[in-house]
Order: C-alpha cells, then sequence, then structure tokens
C-alpha cells in the first residue's frame, strides 16, 4: 500500500518547499566576493537594462502592433494611436516602462543587497 509520503508528488512539493525555505544566501559562500566596483556596476545593470528594454517596448508598443495586429480592427485601432501619437505621450510611456523595469530591477537589488549576494 501507498502511503501518503510516498506519493511522487508529495516528494516534489517537499523538495520544492525545502529548496525554497534554504535561507543560505549563496551555495558557494567560501569564495571571495566580487570588488565593490563590479559589484555597484552590476547592481546598476541590473536596473537599467529591464529599464531601458520596457522603457522602449511601452514606447513602440502602438506601432509594433501596428504591424502584428492580426485582425483589421486591431490594425486600425494601432494606426489610429499612431497617427494622434505625440512627443510628450511617447516620453510619458517611455518613463512608464522605464519605471516599472527599473523597480523590478531594484526589487531584486534589495533582495540580492539583504541576502548578501551578489547578482
Amino acid at each position: 500500500m501507498n502511503s501518503e509520503d510516498d506519493n511522487p508528488v508529495n516528494i516534489v512539493e517537499s523538495a520544492i518547499e525545502d529548496a525554497a525555505l534554504d535561507s543560505e544566501p549563496s551555495a558557494n559562500s567560501d569564495s571571495p566576493r566580487d570588488a565593490w566596483w563590479f559589484r555597484l556596476l552590476k547592481f546598476v545593470a541590473v536596473i537599467l537594462v529591464p529599464a531601458i528594454i520596457l522603457g522602449l517596448g511601452f514606447l513602440f508598443e502602438d506601432y509594433i502592433e501596428q504591424y502584428r495586429a492580426e485582425s483589421s480592427t486591431n490594425r486600425f485601432v494601432a494606426q489610429q494611436n499612431v497617427k494622434h501619437d505625440t512627443i510628450d505621450s511617447m516620453k510619458f510611456r517611455f518613463w512608464l516602462g522605464a519605471c516599472v523595469g527599473g523597480g523590478l530591477g531594484a526589487i531584486y537589488v534589495g533582495r540580492c543587497i539583504i541576502r548578501k549576494t551578489d547578482p
């Protein structure tokens, strides 16, 4: 008879829970940390790269949708948005995407700083 402990699903769930609850900051904690300037460069890159990528993605969203739309209705809406696009709305969309990407990067950097790990 199989007990509940022998169930493969429970075994996998248990392994996932153990890995998630593992509080050790690094698997190889004996290795030396990177130089301070290199860690700072990594942290800045982790924040800036997603900010730039998402900023550009939000900026050109309607332009991309104009060519990717599968239905004529979606394509028409995107074309109308492109026709009425202004510099101010483009700046707003870029900064919105940059804030979202930078915020996600900053959350990761904060997690690394709290756990005292390198990204």
